[in-house]
């Protein structure tokens, strides 16, 4: 069972044959940030493990999902909020129980 919180939502989460597919949503107001919590953001992305320098268009990990990678975390913001997305193999990865 996934526990949302009042600080982010998940618009999907499918676990299908040891691959995670997400969509979260973090509940930020971009009309607070300014150049430099953009640069904070930015240098925080890069310091994140499997961050992929020079990607295509957004910030990613793991792969690009534009160059069609199979395995991915990207991130954008959107009027909802900061949104991550991706396609990560389980065992990758340490989620802890899921019920």
């Amino acid at each position: 069972m996934i526990i949302e919180d009042k600080h982010y939502y998940n618009n999907s989460y499918l676990i299908i044959n040891d691959i995670l597919e997400f969509e979260r949503v973090y509940m930020v107001d971009e009309n607070k940030f300014n150049n430099n919590t953009y640069e904070a953001l930015g240098k925080m992305y890069e310091n994140l493990p499997s961050y992929i320098d020079n990607p295509t268009f957004l910030p990613c990990w793991f792969g690009d999902e534009e160059k069609g990678e199979e395995y991915f975390i990207s991130v954008s913001f959107e009027m909802s909020g900061l949104q991550f997305w991706g396609r990560v193999p389980l065992s990758d990865f340490c989620i802890g129980s899921i019920n």
